[in-house]
């Protein structure tokens, strides 16, 4: 596949690396404060379904202006450590053994033990991150949370059909690596027009697999349990755009509205927004940088 150039010129330069790990090469991105900068923390995004790094650029650009490193690594069965039949081949223990493995990596590095870290990810990294604070190994390491659209339930219009949502636990024992075209609509996910180009043209098929689908619409159904909802104590900020139509709104606020203690919580409706809320259009993205933002500063 040609390489296609990422809508937006960084000011900073990342630092990129492959790593492995347990069987499975990943591309790891750092993105360092510039000189000049206050240092106020690092930030460790945990990505969704089948994305890549680049699409990230100008998210991870902005932070880094703004104080905070990024530590972002393409997860198992996703971007260029995982390619052809590797593509979505990942399960419940490995997301978060490798999950784990990174954050030790990034705690381990610190010359600083009172640097500050939190923890954020998008639609199934969103979940991945909301349930790592109710189990995570390094839960308790970690200053603050936040999920963009996480997945928790999907919204009606990208449920998957009747048969595959019926079999899935069945498929993902017996064919756990059974690729599957998640057939996502590309409107559903951005307004802005450049970058919906950009994930069209570099990742023109959003491929998973039996085992992963159905280990990431088990987590977000633990996340809708307030017996379990209830066990995540930490800062917490989530964004959801009106008009997501691959996760439901609706599902981040029924996890919201189960927590009994809401103290440094917080959960915005992001009126108009669609599902990838950091790749938005211009007035849509900066107000969400700008809650993010305000809530990383209120966790320092």
């Amino acid at each position: 596949m040609p390489v296609v150039p990422v809508p937006y010129d960084a000011k900073n330069t990342p630092k990129i690396e492959f790593a492995e790990y347990n069987g499975a090469r990943f591309k790891t991105v750092e993105w360092p404060v510039p000189e000049g900068v206050e240092y106020k923390g690092k930030v460790v995004y945990v990505h969704g379904f089948a994305e890549e790094a680049n699409v990230y650029t100008e998210f991870f650009d902005n932070l880094s202006n703004a104080g905070y490193e990024v530590f972002f690594f393409e997860q198992r069965g996703a971007g260029e450590g995982s390619p052809g039949k590797l593509r979505g081949r990942t399960d419940e223990f490995h997301t978060f053994d490798d999950l784990d493995h990174f954050i030790k990596q990034q705690l381990d590095k610190r010359t600083d033990k009172s640097e500050k870290f939190y923890l954020g990810g998008h639609s199934m990294g969103g979940g991945i991150v909301l349930n790592y604070g109710i189990r995570g190994t390094y839960k308790d390491d970690i200053k603050g949370y936040f999920a963009c659209g996480p997945l928790i339930r999907l919204h009606p219009k990208s449920q998957p059909n009747i048969i595959l949502n019926t079999l899935a636990p069945f498929a993902a024992k017996v064919l756990p690596n059974f690729q599957i075209d998640s057939k996502l609509n590309y409107d559903y996910i951005t307004s802005s027009p450049r970058w919906k180009k950009y994930i069209e043209d570099s990742s023109p098929k959003l491929i998973g697999t039996t085992r992963q689908f159905n280990d990431m619409f088990e987590r977000g159904k633990h996340l809708l349990d307030p017996e379990y909802a209830n066990k995540f104590k930490f800062p917490l900020l989530i964004v959801h755009g009106t008009e997501d139509y691959i996760n439901d709104i609706a599902g981040s606020e029924e996890f919201y509205n189960s927590l009994k203690d809401k103290t440094g919580k917080k959960f915005v409706r992001v009126e108009k927004g669609r599902h990838s809320l950091f790749v938005e259009v211009e007035s849509i993205y900066q107000d969400v940088l700008n809650q993010l933002l305000e809530f990383l500063a209120e966790n320092k």
